[in-house]
């Protein structure tokens, strides 16, 4: 995918759908089988962690991906209503900064970028 496929995805979807976007493509969780927007972990099926409306649950986003083990990140405030979190990856020359309207927002985003893009470089 590219960077502005991303985008478009993720502005089409509600928290909850964000949330198990993360939780399958990000945190490595397999998708319910009968459950849509659910994961499974063994026989037990849930809703996945609120990773885009809780920021202590988005923080474990970047802890997980080896990438992200792998990378600096920097979340500041640009205003009240704008987030900006950038990730650097050693391997690639360009960081990647996401903007968005809050900070566990701008963490699920930057995460879904850089994972979905690994590999592919960031198309514009």
């Amino acid at each position: 995918m590219t960077r502005d496929e991303v985008i478009a995805k993720w502005n089409s979807m509600q928290p909850r759908e964000r949330d198990a976007w993360i939780a399958v493509d990000v945190m490595g969780k397999k998708k319910s089988a009968f459950r849509d927007g659910w994961i499974s972990t063994g026989d037990f099926e849930h809703c996945p962690k609120p990773y885009t409306t809780d920021i202590g649950t988005a923080w474990e986003v970047t802890q997980k991906y080896p990438i992200m083990a792998l990378a600096r990140s920097q979340i500041f405030e640009i205003s009240p209503v704008e987030y900006s979190c950038t990730f650097w990856n050693e391997a690639d020359a360009e960081p990647i900064e996401v903007l968005a309207s809050t900070a566990q927002e701008a963490v699920c985003l930057a995460a879904l970028i850089t994972v979905l893009t690994q590999g592919e470089g960031i198309e514009e």
